[in-house]
């Protein structure tokens, strides 16, 4: 072996043996794997402790607003038009009593003239026939003295005739005389007998003449048309110088007064709103004030005018006589009155007609039970931060939802933690980490109280 090998040699062994010393004792002083502690996880969750509260119950509902009441201006006499207020003009708003259109009243100035002329000459005729009637009672009483002369003439003749002092012919005459006289009283009787009836058809011809004098008057006041209410005119259909026959429509106006709003609204709402079962006397009632009174509903409506929402307070009208066969819900009237009045330029409009608007009745407030937030409730089931904060799934009883809450009539104890965080997977006995939403909590109690609209 060469002395160069000789040297390689040396320098690897040592470097080799240097090795298996390093490892001998890294295995030697080597420590066996430690091991970990088993410790449970714990959920984070947000809770809320199940406040005790009565609800106000509320429904929401949309439609559009009419006019309280619509006049048409019909007309009751014809003839031409005469007169038209210059403000008279789709849109435009009238006072109460304005004159809006006349129509020419000189036909019926001349009928009343000859009206009046006709009663005149009634009563004229009554008067005469007063005075007929004096002048007859006047003769006959000479008549009847006359009749008691010759009645007493008559009797002598006759005894002078059973005397034989005069002829029998003499006393035949005066008995004719007699019964002429008594003739001429009985003719004055008659007269007499017939002036009532004379009367009586002269007074109710009298009285027909002064009704149509009445008309031709009322006819002259039918020419004007005016305004019966503060009103905002929506319709005209007559020009200066047209003739109107009667019962045409001259206009339409609505009156400003009072708003309505027909809302449909879902039927388990108005149950939950009334608060009262089928058959008790409430809904049993067909009196509409009555019902108002026994549901006591409130109203409010919205206006949405994108950057703002104005609000009305409004009263429970009346309910729609039918269902909507589409929808399923009801009609609900509710009226505003005064917006006209209320209206600010810029601020707050007035409610116009066919203006779009939520309307929210707002009933009794029922009896305390437990809420919770909607979101909260899955399905019949609601999770609790129970006994040492372990999840508990509670099968629970829902009395009713409304907008963002539920009310709960059995399984959640008022101040319960109820789970508002949505856990997936929710396992009965999990470790949570609860954190109570102070400000959800807030906002429940105010949605509950009615403090918000019904989202």
């Amino acid at each position: 072996m060469s002395s160069s090998k000789r040297f390689k040699m040396f320098l690897v062994v040592p470097a080799v043996a240097i090795g298996v010393a390093v490892f001998v004792f890294m295995v030697k002083t080597r420590q066996g794997p430690k091991q970990a502690e088993i410790t449970e996880r714990s959920f984070a969750v947000r809770v809320i402790p199940a406040p005790e509260v009565a609800i106000v119950p509320r429904a929401v509902g949309y439609g559009k607003v009419r006019p309280g009441q619509v006049w048409e201006a019909v007309a009751e006499v014809a003839g031409k038009v005469v007169e038209i207020h210059p403000e008279l003009k789709k849109g435009a708003l009238m006072r109460k009593g304005e004159v809006l259109l006349r129509i020419d009243p000189a036909e019926y100035g001349l009928a009343k003239i000859r009206a009046q002329a006709d009663v005149e000459n009634l009563r004229a005729r009554l008067r005469e026939i007063d005075q007929k009637e004096k002048n007859i009672r006047r003769s006959l009483e000479v008549e009847k003295k006359s009749l008691e002369l010759s009645k007493k003439e008559l009797d002598r003749k006759i005894e002078l005739v059973n005397k034989d002092l005069i002829s029998k012919s003499d006393a035949d005459q005066e008995r004719r005389r007699y019964l002429g006289q008594k003739n001429v009283v009985q003719g004055y009787k008659s007269s007499l007998d017939l002036i009532p009836a004379e009367r009586q058809a002269l007074k109710a011809e009298l009285a027909r003449r002064k009704s149509q004098l009445k008309d031709t008057g009322l006819d002259i006041g039918k020419t004007n048309i005016k305004a019966p209410f503060n009103c905002r005119i929506s319709e005209v259909n007559v020009e200066l110088a047209q003739y109107a026959q009667p019962g045409k429509i001259l206009a339409r106006a609505d009156n400003i007064a009072s708003s309505e709003v027909v809302a449909q609204m879902p039927l388990y709402a108005m149950k939950v709103l009334a608060g009262v079962k089928g058959g008790s006397p409430v809904a049993r009632t067909v009196d509409m004030e009555k019902l108002r009174k026994a549901l006591g509903l409130g109203a409010v409506v919205r206006l949405n005018i994108g950057d703002r929402t104005i609000e009305w307070k409004a009263r429970f009208s009346r309910m729609s006589e039918s269902i909507d066969p589409q929808t399923g819900t009801v009609g609900v009237y509710v009226t505003v009155d005064n917006t006209y009045l209320k209206a600010r330029p810029g601020e707050r409009p007035p409610l116009i007609k066919n203006m779009y608007c939520e309307v929210e009745l707002r009933g009794r407030p029922r009896p305390k039970s437990v809420v919770i937030p909607r979101a909260a409730l899955h399905q019949k089931t609601v999770y609790i931060a129970g006994i040492k904060n372990r999840l508990e799934r509670r099968a629970v009883t829902v009395d009713y939802v409304q907008g963002n809450l539920a009310s709960i009539t059995k399984g959640i104890n008022p101040k319960e933690k109820v789970i508002v965080t949505d856990i997936v997977p929710a396992i009965d006995g999990m470790l949570l980490m609860p954190q109570t939403d102070n400000e959800l909590l807030k906002t429940l109690l105010i949605e509950a109280t009615g403090e918000v609209p019904v989202k």
